[in-house]
């Protein structure tokens, strides 16, 4: 008998819809699979009879072929391993199968019957919502995830409650109706049942706050100013001077995600296997810290089927690179199109993978090998050959795309233990939200960083004394296009945080101030 069930895989960061063909007919026994499936799914043939058996049903003593459409699409998922399992049952005659095109299905399969999670449940989801499935049935491991995408969505721990489920139109399913106990429907109020636990006024992972920085007013300041535009960050001084404990504390300066970012960050986490913190962690915007001896796919992504990259894992949230200098050369060049694009794009067997990747970046370095150059307290034993090859693996182009570069001293004693907190996170928060908040009424809906080249004099207009003294600092300062594009996007940060509508000498010369430092 032959029966069509419906599910999705997830290539990249989208779903797309597979259906699941099955057919029993006369001859030896087995399962026999067709549609360009990979090892992992060919493996789920043992997984699925021992999970049909062993879930209190006859396993068909027929030839099972399955076939999975359409044939050109790469399959690489244990998520099929319930709709195939739902395929023979129906073929055998214990689901109506009637009821089986209304309903799409995801999830993996254990020996015992439990219905497992699955990588990227989000995406697939949301496909299925889009091409307009009736029902949708998910692990119950993804209902956190599944929350967030609407719809008629039920969660099921085992696939006999599968199967109870397929035997009923979607659009009349109650929990009364079923002759189990069921958990059944998804809603809403999953997710923010699972976010009681977290105080979403408190958007740092530690409870870490800025005012636990001794001193160090100057580079809160560069924070607030890089927050509030999202532009890079490179913060350079001798060890100990503050710059972890600084970037550590960046992601609760960020103002809380909006829906469109809480989503894609939702789907980035899904793709990447961590589903459930996408609830978790909603009003906290990611933070990645990658240790430098990260390669360059670990940094970009990539593999043979692309999975995401530290880029794309800190998308709408920071990326610190802490010694930058130690990096390996290639890694830090290959950031040079993602913080200009914000995407990386993977090419694999002709086909494009896109993955998001707008980040705040922040990255810290000493001045030398040794950490002590300029140090007033420490001499440093580099030699100038030293010097050079440290500092050559950050190159013209990576620099020209960091906005801002603060030079950190030594806190001095008194600033240490004078008692002084300075500026607290929630302070330097309220200060970013105001600056967003001045944008957005002057017809801004996004970062400053991200102004498009042709609208920056609509944004970034001067005045004819603001003008001259561009005109001065480009020539005297041999700055590129790029260099005085950025320039004038941070000194229309600068603006907004003072609530100024026009770019004045002021914020043009701090603007520069950050530039130039070294």
């Amino acid at each position: 008998m032959y029966s069509r069930t419906r599910s999705a895989v997830c290539l990249g960061m989208e779903g797309r819809e597979v259906f699941v063909e099955t057919d029993i007919t006369r001859g030896l026994p087995g399962i026999g699979m067709s549609g360009l499936a990979s090892t992992m799914v060919m493996e789920s043939r043992e997984r699925i009879r021992n999970a049909i058996i062993n879930s209190g049903y006859e396993f068909p003593k027929g030839r099972i072929t399955v076939n999975l459409t359409p044939a050109s699409l790469r399959k690489n998922s244990s998520c099929l391993d319930l709709p195939i399992a739902a395929g023979i049952l129906a073929s055998e005659g214990c689901i109506r199968s009637r009821m089986l095109d209304k309903w799409g299905i995801i999830g993996e399969l254990a020996l015992d019957g439990r219905v497992l999670g699955v990588e990227g449940a989000l995406p697939m989801i949301l496909h299925m919502n889009d091409i307009g499935l009736k029902g949708i049935i998910v692990p119950e491991a993804n209902r956190a995830e599944a929350s967030l995408a609407g719809g008629n969505i039920y969660a099921v721990t085992c696939l006999r409650e599968c199967a109870i489920l397929l035997s009923m139109d979607p659009e009349e399913v109650t929990e009364k109706s079923t002759s189990e106990e069921l958990l059944c429907k998804v809603r809403p109020e999953d997710a923010m049942d699972m976010m009681r636990a977290d105080n979403g006024e408190d958007v740092d992972l530690n409870n870490a706050d800025f005012a636990d920085i001794a001193g160090q007013e100057n580079a809160k300041r560069a924070v607030v100013i890089a927050a509030a535009g999202r532009h890079g960050l490179l913060m350079v001084g001798s060890p100990g001077c503050g710059k972890t404990m600084i970037a550590g504390r960046m992601a609760g300066v960020m103002p809380a995600m909006n829906e469109r970012e809480l989503l894609e960050t939702a789907i980035v986490r899904s793709v990447a296997g961590r589903g459930s913190d996408s609830i978790r962690l909603r009003y906290k915007r990611p933070f990645r810290a990658p240790h430098h001896t990260i390669g360059k796919a670990g940094m970009v992504g990539g593999g043979a089927y692309p999975v995401p990259g530290e880029i794309t894992l800190a998308h709408n949230g920071v990326l610190f690179l802490d010694e930058i200098c130690e990096f390996n050369r290639d890694v830090i060049e290959s950031l040079r199109i993602p913080l200009e694009e914000k995407k990386i794009t993977h090419f694999r067997k002709g086909e494009a993978f896109v993955f998001p990747c707008n980040f705040q970046v922040v990255m810290a370095a000493n001045p030398c090998p040794c950490g002590f150059l300029g140090d007033p307290d420490r001499e440093c034993t580099c030699t100038q050959a030293d010097l050079e090859r440290y500092r050559r693996k950050l190159s013209g182009p990576i620099m020209d795309r960091i906005d801002m570069k603060i030079t950190m001293k030594k806190v001095g004693y008194d600033e240490l233990t004078g008692g002084s907190k300075g500026l607290t996170t929630r302070e330097m928060r309220s200060r970013v939200e105001a600056a967003l908040k001045f944008g957005a009424e002057r017809g801004r809906q996004f970062f400053n960083s991200e102004i498009p080249d042709h609208e920056l004099e609509k944004h970034c207009r001067l005045g004819l004394e603001e003008a001259r003294f561009m005109n001065r600092a480009y020539d005297a300062l041999s700055l590129s296009p790029r260099a005085y594009n950025r320039t004038l996007r941070v000194a229309r940060t600068i603006a907004d945080l003072g609530s100024s509508e026009e770019i004045k000498t002021e914020h043009l010369a701090e603007a520069l101030g950050y530039r130039l430092q070294e």
